[in-house]
């Protein structure tokens, strides 16, 4: 019969058995992604060939100062009142249905083209009869009710805040 084992030899793995090992890995893995490997070494080259690289590395190592700098920044009075307005905005359109404001869009970009491209074609002066004239064109005429009728609401609601 064979002897028990009493004690369990743990196998000693020595710093140099390590860095070889790491090393035949590294090997390993640069053979399988050689192309990656040159193309990131031809990316860092055209980067120190532009001075990017040189400029990433100052940037790193002062990065604290420029944390200290875009924080001193972004606390200003014009910035944080920048950031109001575009969350605004985006409260704004948040709230907005996208189906109608896609419409609005496209029928203000076609609507523009197209009074460009009239106007740039004929140089015709309007006078008041024509003014009176087109008031009776049923496209006119909804865009017309269309800006009093937004005019309205934001009189409306101006009037509320005062109140």
């Amino acid at each position: 019969m064979a002897k028990p084992i009493t004690t369990i030899q743990k196998q000693m793995v020595t710093e140099e058995e390590k860095r070889e090992k790491t090393i035949e890995e590294l090997k390993a893995s640069l053979t399988e992604k050689e192309k990656a490997v040159h193309e990131l070494l031809s990316i860092v080259e055209e980067l120190h060939k532009s001075g990017l690289l040189e400029a990433a590395n100052a940037m790193l190592k002062a990065r604290e100062d420029i944390a200290k700098i875009v924080i001193g920044q972004a606390n200003r009075k014009p910035v944080t009142t920048m950031i109001n307005h575009v969350i605004g905005i985006a409260q704004l359109f948040a709230n907005l249905d996208p189906q109608l404001t896609s419409k609005l869009l496209e029928s203000t970009a076609s609507g523009f083209a197209e009074a460009y491209k009239q106007t740039k074609e004929t140089g015709k002066k309007i006078g008041i009869f024509d003014l009176l004239k087109a008031i009776n064109d049923p496209d006119i005429n909804r865009a017309i009710r269309f800006i009093l009728s937004s005019l309205k609401e934001i009189g409306k609601r101006l009037h509320d805040d005062k109140s």
